[in-house]
């Protein structure tokens, strides 16, 4: 059985490899937090305003209806692209930084 297996062998897929991405993350309050982070597109610095959600402060999906795409809140000021992918937040805010805190 091992032989017909290796006959038909597959050709293996390459690796998918991301680009790492700079981030910090700030408690500012019990709910909120701070993420500093770069755009993945363009590189541009970005202050991220997020509220991390939990049962208690969110509401519940209906069954059957797909996820919506994130807001227009969610596009980097620079490029217009969505800069970093987060899950289970809800952005309050995003703005452009001056520098990088990284360079």
């Amino acid at each position: 059985m091992s032989e017909k297996f290796e006959e038909r062998s597959f050709p293996e897929e390459p690796e998918k490899f991301y680009p790492t991405q700079h981030l910090k993350v700030y408690q500012t309050s019990d709910a909120g937090q701070l993420l500093i982070c770069e755009c993945r597109h363009c590189l541009t610095p970005l202050s991220i305003d997020v509220v991390f959600l939990t049962p208690q402060n969110s509401k519940p999906k209906p069954k059957n209806k797909p996820d919506t795409q994130q807001d227009d809140v969610m596009k980097c000021p620079n490029c217009g692209r969505v800069p970093i992918f987060l899950e289970g937040c809800a952005v309050q805010s995003i703005d452009q930084l001056p520098s990088s805190p990284w360079k």
